[in-house]
């Protein structure tokens, strides 16, 4: 009697030891995806820099998405320029036509320029190649802008808008020259008369006693 006790036991035994390795084994096996997923997420290369570093680098970033909305608005806006034109004009249709072509052209690859992944490994060395292509477009909407006849538009309003922008050409110190030499006559003028009527004065004084 005891000795089946004795092996009853020592099977409850090996059964609870088989069972425990059975749930290690299943805890281990349900941790080891996890362990596994990690090194595979994607990290932000923010994480890894210094504070000032990375501000820093978010601040560049800020100005680049900046920097291409602004110039985005200028393409757009100008190619509402160059289809009024092309409909107000019939004369330079062939100049017209040749920059509109370049306008769609450099539009088109300001559109399909793609923003840096902060996930990916070079996100800084694309972000200054996207720099200097915003640049480079920059530089050929001024070439594009410079070779295109102003629009005709009758009226007070063309001389108006005339008007302002030479007045907005002048420099400050342009101004204060040709006032100095439009005025310079007068101001001598009333220096000279000011300086004979206070001699006046004096002499009269000078009579009467």
């Amino acid at each position: 009697m005891k000795k089946e006790i004795f092996v009853t036991a020592g099977l409850c035994r090996i059964k609870d030891q088989i069972a425990e390795a059975a749930r290690n084994s299943a805890e281990q096996s349900v941790e080891t995806p996890k362990e596994t997923a990690e090194p595979g997420h994607p990290v932000s290369v923010f994480a890894s820099l210094p504070e000032e570093t990375r501000k820093a680098l978010q601040a560049r970033r800020q100005e680049y998405e900046q920097n291409r909305r602004d110039l985005l608005f200028r393409f757009h806006e100008f190619a509402a320029k160059v289809s009024r034109l092309e409909a107000e004009t019939s004369q330079n249709s062939d100049a017209v036509l040749r920059v509109k072509s370049n306008l769609d052209t450099l539009l088109l690859q300001l559109n399909q320029q793609q923003e840096p992944d902060e996930f990916s490994a070079d996100f800084q060395i694309r972000l200054s190649d996207n720099f200097r292509e915003l640049d480079h477009l920059r530089l050929e909407l001024i070439q594009l802008q410079s070779g295109i006849p102003e629009p005709n538009i009758p009226g007070p309003r063309s001389q108006e808008g005339n008007l302002f922008s030479e007045l907005d050409s002048v420099s400050f110190s342009q101004i204060f020259r040709v006032g100095t030499a439009l005025f310079m006559p007068l101001i001598i003028g009333i220096i000279l008369c000011t300086m004979i009527i206070a001699l006046a004065i004096v002499f009269t004084f000078r009579i009467g006693l």
